[in-house]
């Protein structure tokens, strides 16, 4: 091409850059300088509100005085974003002068929480409520609803069963309150009463109210005696369908693995016994080859692996004015730390609600299928007692070999194998959901009529094949099958009114009556000697069935109940609530009782005296005293019971039954009655709120088994009414904003709570039971035994031997000094598995589009006797490997741990563990993708995260992990770190 070509390229690109130049320079010249105050709605000026020319990343904050200076041009629109107040958006229009007064937002105050058959305004309420929104269960990073649920409310213990994967959470709220009854809440889920939680996705919930005093719980009766948890699934909203992606990938690691003697350390502390005399030990063949040449094996690391986690959820949910829509699907997939075991579980739910004239209908419906591998029972426990000096492989071929020991060779098999041959496998189904039809009868008086059903069934099957300790290589497969279903449905019609009188006098009453009935039924069956591995199938072909069962039981409930509602003014609010409960489960004439509670709440924020007060957003004092029920018994408890026997005539077997349990026609309900006093406040523009409550409770008429003389034919009487326990204590919760700047905000959310749990009577005599472990004034468990000091020493042989010891023995502690060691004057109580104070604190800060939050919780005070120290800590002398522990050696005279081969009797002693701890709960770093980037490829949000779930645990416990130390926790799984990357997306 020619030069003049080219030339004129040169012409039009240097044109069109300057005319680029002056367009941008006239906008640069037509920008002004723009200044003013920001103000609240009481004319307080604003310091460090965010002002931001909208669409652009120019900005600034007002100063000490309210003041701001902004540069932008005349037809910009400024942002005014100022935490505690609504966001505003001002267009310039040529001005160069802009003052803004800034709303309250009420939000706090406006938040809805679910109080039962109905929902308030936070402001509203009188009882004690604290409520979990999506965003703070999400931001955990577990699995399950309970396990993300740990720490974050105060009052509420969260605890894990063990460590295999599916494990099930206990909770408690505000304390044990049955002496031999379980004191689980009441748990609502979509209005499904008794829902498993731990059949839910954390993505498809909403938020989770706890509801807490008595007032709060009322309406629920007897049923929410032990406080109630409310989990509200997300629904659909107005507006265009949105799809939403929730994922994430992560991998499961062993943390706080305990330590186990290493080959060198265990072959020291064997000698040590030995040279004190064990004979428990032996080190033969090719153990002692091992040993000798060194060469030794970490059983842990040989059979621990990392684990897999990855989820996945999407749903699809919009709708208009007449009728909106949910559907979501979910599912979850994660290995364990050893080989064999496997977790999938899927989850779907549905919701419709529509609108026809003064008709509102909706249906919500919820499935859970799960389906666990959990292993072997043995592997993990042969790994953690296994001898280091014993070889996984055959020394002359070099393969896996199934017994590893020379000593006693069929007390422990190659963990490996266990966990390829030995499996039980739990399939879990679980569906529950709701119909209601809502009718508006006139204006503010409605008609709800809510049916809602509940199904699960259960089967778990254990397997163990040839090549399985149980089984010790020789005996054929054998097995056990457990099936279990069940149904239960509630129907519950309620009529609302509610109305504003002159505009200060809001009323809302509500009438209701609620069915409730329940059945489940099972078998099962224990069988050996199968031709073949069938697992749990093909039970015909097993030669030998050595056990087997099977149970029904019903049960129902009737309830009549009302709550009254009075406000005045928004500032003088009263609620009056009773319930009328029958219950099949209690003896005739005594199933019926009355439930009645009443609370009231004052409003100081918004007195006249108040007005001026800038530095107060919102101050509520509640009081309120309430009494409910707990029908806490197996269902025929109050009726004879017959059992199945076997006897003997004369040589010959025969069928038949006895009486086995004794009827009790007084059985009844069992009472609470309790006090709560609470303050919710909001300060400095709601950059702090909180709330604060102290309560009071009485349980009283307790269900419990009682001895009988034997002379009545029974030993006891399974269920009746002694007893009674008082819990007390004091729950914080406090949300403040630290910093807030343009780009930069610091928050934090903090929970305390401490409970005092005692028994104020047992069987109606003020007697304590220490055979029992039962005590007047004392928590409801608690551990009771002799207590241990240290160990004897070099130069404390004679005082040793006044108690028949020799140093290297535990030191008991003879309490009135008499020279001897007696239950009656030495046992003392040594401490509670409750735990004296529980904390939690939450800290997140955001910087632009990226944001980080922190979450530490704690448990202080809590002693347990450890299942694991039991097994690896305590008098097996080198016969198995053993926890590392500091023994005494007339070389090492510590305090620590006994002498190896003392075997004294009191070693137990050492097995009660101060269980403390705090955890960091989890980490997690995200970044938001930018609006503009996301735009062009229809995306309208995509965050992109990375979580560390329990990567810290910081406590004296040396066990698996300290909140199921008590549980059989050497074949329960190990404590785990979970290490996530995920992702949100929205179109």
């Amino acid at each position: 091409m020619s030069k003049n070509y080219f030339s004129k390229r040169r012409r039009i690109a240097t044109l069109i850059t300057l005319c680029a130049f002056f367009v941008c320079s006239a906008q640069m010249l037509a920008q002004s300088q723009i200044s003013g105050t920001v103000k609240d709605s009481k004319g307080e000026t604003l310091i460090g509100v965010s002002v931001l020319v909208k669409g652009t990343s120019v900005g600034t904050i007002s100063d000490i005085n309210g003041k701001y200076s902004i540069k932008a041009s005349p037809k910009a629109v400024l942002q005014f974003t100022s935490m505690g107040y609504v966001s505003q958006l001002v267009n310039v229009d040529n001005k160069i002068n802009i003052d803004v007064v800034l709303a309250d937002d009420n939000k706090i105050l406006d938040e809805v929480v679910v109080v039962g058959y109905g929902t308030m305004k936070k402001r509203d309420v009188t009882g004690s409520v604290i409520s979990v929104d999506n965003a703070a269960l999400k931001r955990t990073g577990q699995a399950t609803v309970l396990g993300a649920l740990k720490g974050q409310t105060p009052g509420v213990i969260v605890t894990q069963v063990n460590g295999k994967l599916g494990t099930g959470y206990s909770i408690e709220v505000r304390g044990k309150n049955s002496i031999s009854k379980a004191s689980d809440p009441l748990v609502i889920v979509d209005g499904i009463i008794g829902a498993d939680m731990n059949a839910l996705n954390p993505a498809d919930i909403e938020k989770i109210d706890v509801l807490k005093d008595v007032s709060a719980t009322a309406i629920y009766g007897s049923r929410g005696a032990n406080g109630v948890v409310i989990v509200t699934t997300k629904g659909g909203k107005t507006g265009k369908n949105v799809v939403t992606y929730d994922g994430s990938y992560g991998v499961v690691t062993p943390t706080n693995v305990p330590k186990m003697f290493n080959g060198d350390e265990y072959m020291a502390y064997t000698k040590e016994a030995l040279r004190n005399g064990s004979a428990s030990v032996s080190i033969i063949g090719q153990e002692k080859i091992n040993a000798d040449s060194k060469n030794y094996t970490d059983w842990l690391d040989y059979t621990l692996k990392n684990g897999i986690q990855t989820s996945h959820t999407v749903s699809l949910s919009g709708g208009s004015e007449k009728e909106t829509h949910i559907l979501s699907v979910g599912y979850n997939r994660q290995t364990g730390n050893t080989d064999g075991e496997l977790l999938q579980r899927f989850n779907a739910k549905i919701g419709v609600e529509g609108k026809a004239g003064n008709f509102t209908l909706g249906l919500s419906a919820y499935a859970r299928n799960s389906d666990i591998d959990n292993g072997s029972k043995e592997a993990l426990r042969s790994a953690f007692r296994l001898r280091p000096i014993a070889q996984p492989t055959d020394p002359v071929t070099g393969q896996d070999q199934f017994f590893v020991q020379t000593y006693r060779p069929d007390r422990f098999t190659n963990p490996r194998f266990d966990a390829k041959n030995e499996n039980t496998n739990i399939n879990q189904t679980n569906i529950f959901g709701n119909v209601f039809i809502d009718y508006k009868i006139f204006e503010g008086f409605t008609f709800r009529s809510t049916f809602s059903p509940y199904l699960w069934s259960s089967r778990t099957g254990y397997s163990a094949d040839t090549f399985t300790k149980t089984n010790k290589g020789v005996n054929k497969p054998k097995g056990e099958l457990t099936n279990a279903f069940g149904s239960s449905y509630t129907w519950d019609n309620v009529l609302n009114y509610t109305h504003l009188f002159n505009r200060k006098h809001r009323v809302n009453g509500m009438l209701g009556t609620s069915t409730f009935d329940n059945k489940s039924e099972n078998s099962y069956i224990k069988y050996k000697d199968l031709p073949y591995n069938s697992e749990w199938y093909a039970i015909q072909d097993a030669a030998t069935i050595e056990a087997r069962s099977s149970g029904y039981t019903r049960e129902t409930m009737l309830s009549y109940m009302g709550r009254f509602n009075y406000s005045y003014d928004d500032k003088y609010l009263v609620t009056f609530t009773g319930r009328y409960d029958g219950s099949s489960k209690l003896a005739e004439g005594r199933k019926w009782g009355f439930f009645p509670s009443a609370a009231v709440a004052w409003r100081v924020s918004q007195e006249g005296f108040m007005k001026e007060n800038t530095t107060i957003n919102d101050l509520k004092l509640r009081f309120s005293y309430g009494e409910s029920g707990n029908n806490v018994v197996a269902p025929y408890s109050t009726i004879l019971g017959v059992s199945a026997t076997q006897y003997d005539f004369n040589g010959t077997s025969a069928a038949g039954q006895y009486l086995s349990r004794i009827p009790n026609n007084d059985l009844s309900w069992e009472k609470s009655k309790e006090f709560n006093i609470g303050l919710d406040f909001s300060i400095l523009q709601n950059r702090i709120s909180g709330t604060v409550d102290a309560y009071s409770k009485d349980n009283v008429d307790l269900i419990m088994p009682m001895s009988i003389p034997q002379t009545n034919g029974f030993s006891n009487i399974s269920a009746v009414n002694v007893g009674s326990t008082r819990n007390q204590g004091i729950e914080v919760s406090l949300n403040t904003v630290n910093v807030q700047t343009k780009d930069f905000t610091w928050s934090t959310n903090f929970n305390f709570a401490k409970n005092t749990n005692k028994i104020i009577d047992i069987f109606g005599d003020k007697k304590s039971y220490p055979n029992q472990g039962l005590f007047i004034g004392q928590p409801v468990s608690v551990i009771y035994d002799y207590q241990a000091n240290g160990i004897y020493q070099l130069g404390e042989e004679t005082l040793a031997a006044k108690y028949g010891f020799v140093p290297g023995a535990v030191k008991v502690v003879d309490q009135n000094d008499d020279g001897k060691l007696d239950p009656e004057h030495d046992k003392v109580i040594l401490g509670s598995n409750t735990p004296k104070w529980t904390g939690g604190i939450t800290n997140t800060f955001t910087y632009k589009n990226f944001d980080l939050s922190v979450f530490v919780y704690t448990r202080q005070g809590e002693m347990r006797y450890s299942t694991f120290h039991k097994e690896l800590a305590n008098e097996y002398m080198g016969e198995i490997n053993q926890l590392k522990v500091n023994y005494w050696t007339p070389e090492n005279p510590t305090n620590d741990f006994y002498r190896p081969g003392i075997n004294a009797g009191w070693t137990g002693l050492l097995l009660y563990k101060d269980c403390s701890f705090v955890r960091v709960g989890n980490i997690t770093f995200g970044y938001n993708i930018p609006e503009s980037v996301l735009k062009p490829i229809h995306v309208s949000n995509l965050r992109a995260y990375f979580t560390a779930v329990n990567p810290f645990v910081f406590t004296n416990y040396t066990g698996i992990d300290p909140e199921y130390s008590n549980n059989a926790s050497y074949d329960g799984g190990v404590s785990t770190s979970t290490y996530m990357f995920g992702v949100s997306v929205k179109f």
